[in-house]
């Protein structure tokens, strides 16, 4: 029976429950602990409490994996309190206590986002998480699916990048639709602005070139994004961290049932006693795919004698076999997380990294390449 950690922020409880929920119907027997960031509900806090909580689960050393799906906003100095210090130096922090897991054998999954490379709002590309490359960056698709949705009939074909302009995005717990704030529904992915390409990812097929489609307008005046009517095809290269490393179904019409309760009152039941809220929501997003991958990595130590450990340098490898574990999901057509887009012929994209995983093959190579050492 694997241990696995659940790092949660104070904002929202949600984040917390629903990992616990999507980790423990992936891996029903594992033991899993919940480090949760202390912020005195201060946004500008955030990011502190983040570290510590991290700081404190790799201190412990009790977990093979570690996932979070929340991230306070790493690559934008107003969201850390101490604005002395420089994002170069935060993210140096960041890098050294997650190569300290990596040492210790714990391997740490992120979630990539839901917004695309849109997750801050600009011209510039900006990522809300960690792009450390000591973490294991997961990101979303969609399945195949047929529905109708505000009088018009969506339909997936096959198994694609999440990137959805065609309907609101779930509705946030204020009760208003992210789309009617400019925020599209998308797998998080691009490039890293303080990292550079770790040796892991360079030379493969994809890495540090992309393809990429228009599909939406910034309009500065607003903060907001609206669709492109005319939407343009990009191609070129970058260097960076490309993001993500692997993906998983994150699409809310295609996603999960999860319940939640909390503390909120929703009035007085007829003794004078609080009435809790508590109800059932159908939900996506990476925040349920990051769980899910530290929940199957917790299968897969159960059954071997010492932790895989750190993914990336083992994955990247594995991918370039005849035989991958990989799917790649590099078509280029209809396959996109709101900009990037597949890439044909390669082994990696933007939207989608390596893409999603045969659990059975990932496994075999993981004791292959032991038995191997």
């Amino acid at each position: 029976m694997q241990k696995e950690s659940k790092i949660g922020g104070t904002i929202p409880k949600t984040e917390a429950a629903l990992d616990v929920e999507s980790a423990s119907s992936v891996a029903p027997k594992a033991d899993i602990d919940i480090y949760s960031g202390y912020s005195n509900n201060n946004l500008t806090s955030l990011p502190s409490a983040y570290y510590t909580s991290f700081m404190q689960a790799i201190s412990n050393d009790l977990d093979h994996q570690i996932s979070t799906s929340y991230s306070p906003a790493i690559e934008s100095l107003g969201g850390w309190d101490d604005h002395s210090a420089t994002l170069a130096n935060y993210n140096h922090a960041l890098n050294l206590m997650f190569e300290q897991a990596a040492t210790e054998g714990i391997t740490v999954f992120q979630a990539s986002g839901d917004s695309g490379p849109y997750a801050m709002g600009g011209l510039k590309e900006q990522h809300s998480f960690s792009t450390s490359p000591y973490q294991v960056i997961v990101g979303g698709t969609t399945l195949p699916y047929t529905q109708k949705i505000h009088h018009k009939t969506i339909t997936v074909t096959k198994e694609r990048a999440l990137g959805d302009i065609d309907h609101p995005s779930e509705p946030v717990f204020g009760g208003f639709y992210e789309i009617l704030k400019g925020i599209f529904h998308g797998s998080g992915g691009g490039f890293s602005a303080l990292n550079p390409t770790p040796r892991y990812q360079q030379g493969i097929p994809g890495v540090n070139t992309f393809r990429a489609i228009t599909l939406l307008n910034y309009r500065p005046q607003t903060h907001l994004y609206t669709i492109n009517p005319h939407p343009k095809i990009l191609t070129g290269t970058h260097t960076g961290r490309n993001l993500p490393d692997v993906s998983g179904n994150a699409d809310k019409q295609t996603g999960y049932a999860t319940y939640f309760s909390s503390d909120m009152s929703t009035g007085s039941d007829s003794k004078g006693k609080p009435i809790l809220k508590k109800y059932w929501l159908i939900g996506g997003g990476t925040s349920y795919t990051s769980p899910q991958m530290a929940a199957a990595n917790a299968i897969m130590n159960s059954g071997r004698t010492t932790s895989i450990g750190f993914w990336n340098s083992q994955i990247y490898k594995f991918a370039q076999q005849t035989d991958t574990p990989f799917n790649p999901l590099n078509d280029a057509n209809n396959n996109n997380n709101l900009f990037y887009t597949g890439q044909p012929g390669t082994l990696y994209n933007q939207a989608t990294g390596l893409g999603t995983i045969n659990f059975d093959k990932l496994y075999q190579d993981f004791n292959n390449q032991d038995a191997s050492q």
